[in-house]
């Protein structure tokens, strides 16, 4: 794939970015345990794809750091 060079705030950021997302991922998932309109049902049904999707390419992206002070993300 890709190698990213970026500082270690950079992936301190990109790795906030990831754990925002899995949160809201969480809570989309469990609102639609307790929703009973449908609309809102489907609205967060695509919301939860939606953030699958960024998540998986947050998660690529974080596999794919070269901190420019170590070589490894932290």
């Amino acid at each position: 794939m890709y190698n990213l060079n970026l500082a270690h705030h950079e992936s301190m950021e990109l790795h906030e970015m990831l754990n925002m997302k899995t949160v809201n991922l969480l809570k989309s998932k469990l609102m639609q345990g307790v929703v009973f309109d449908q609309e809102l049902k489907s609205l967060l049904e695509k919301d939860v794809q939606l953030t699958i999707a960024h998540v998986n390419e947050l998660k690529e992206l974080y596999k794919n750091i070269n901190s420019q002070n170590g070589g490894e993300p932290h």
